[in-house]
């Protein structure tokens, strides 16, 4: 799979694009999906996620950092991931000229796949009624997907982010149609929890990822392509450290092996509790065996 992360760097011909913003690559973001993975399928083209990347716009947080929305690209099979800075510049760039500079010139596509209330270019002019126009002109085909939703509530970030937000993560996962996860690199923490035969393995989640609240869950976590139980404490750990450093905590059942230094993935699958201060270490000891025993259930 291939990633372009800045404007003037991607040339791809015969291509298949699908437009949006993709942050979770959701049940909404998939009908999408499989609509350019048809493309490729039936005629040959190359598939292109084309993402506009907000990540740079102060105070947005994502369901997915890139790093993870690249890792369920390459899961789905798509073969290019473009990420399409939204900044001053590009907003000035009327959507005529989008579609013939980029989707055309730069991208040759046979295909432009989109939601329904997709907009883009300068004042959000740009819409499927621009798009369906000019492919008569260019010669694309277009294909507009209605929304997914699920109990009446539309399938999209911002439901998404809502669940998360309030540790509903069996209704966010619902919506994703995958378990909403963390990847990180496995860092050194204070190793507390070899004292109380509940070692930990420890990331320290972006700051512009979205976490739900301060507290422990049900997970499982992948190591080297290999899938454990597990239970996680997000959160600042306030019984056995001081600062403000969010980390994600995870014990991973029956696993003893050293894995600093190595990329996993942790998948919340249930809130268990929210996060507390407690008095002692012992009190800590007992709670934790109480959250290993809910979890294992």
């Amino acid at each position: 799979m291939k990633i372009f992360d800045e404007i003037t760097d991607f040339k791809i011909n015969n291509s298949a694009v699908t437009l949006g913003k993709f942050d979770g690559l959701h049940l909404g973001h998939r009908v999408l999906i499989e609509d350019i993975l048809d493309g490729s399928k039936k005629y040959g083209y190359k598939t292109v996620l084309f993402s506009f990347d907000t990540s740079a716009i102060n105070g947005q947080s994502s369901i997915t950092t890139k790093t993870e929305r690249n890792h369920i690209c390459m899961e789905l099979g798509i073969e290019h991931v473009i990420y399409y800075p939204v900044n001053s510049g590009t907003m000035a760039i009327e959507p005529e000229e989008f579609i013939k500079n980029v989707l055309v010139d730069r991208l040759d596509v046979k295909r432009v796949v989109t939601g329904e209330d997709f907009r883009f270019g300068k004042k959000r002019r740009g819409d499927v009624s621009m798009l369906r126009k000019y492919s008569s002109i260019y010669g694309y085909e277009l294909i507009v997907e209605k929304s997914v939703s699920i109990d009446g509530i539309r399938a999209g970030s911002t439901s998404i982010k809502e669940y998360i937000k309030e540790g509903r993560i069996n209704k966010a996962n619902e919506m994703l149609g995958y378990p909403y996860f963390i990847m990180g690199e496995v860092i050194k923490g204070n190793q507390i929890g070899r004292t109380m035969d509940a070692r930990t393995v420890n990331i320290h989640p972006p700051d512009n990822k979205m976490l739900p609240p301060y507290g422990v869950y049900k997970t499982s976590v992948t190591v080297e392509d290999k899938k454990y139980k597990s239970i996680t404490n997000i959160g600042l750990c306030p019984t056995v450290r001081s600062g403000s450093m969010v980390t994600a905590e995870t014990h991973i059942f029956d696993f003893e092996k050293d894995i600093y230094g190595d990329n996993i993935k942790v998948e919340f699958e249930k809130f268990i509790r929210y996060e507390k201060k407690f008095d002692n270490i012992e009190e800590l000891k007992r709670q934790i065996a109480l959250d290993i025993s809910e979890a294992n259930l």
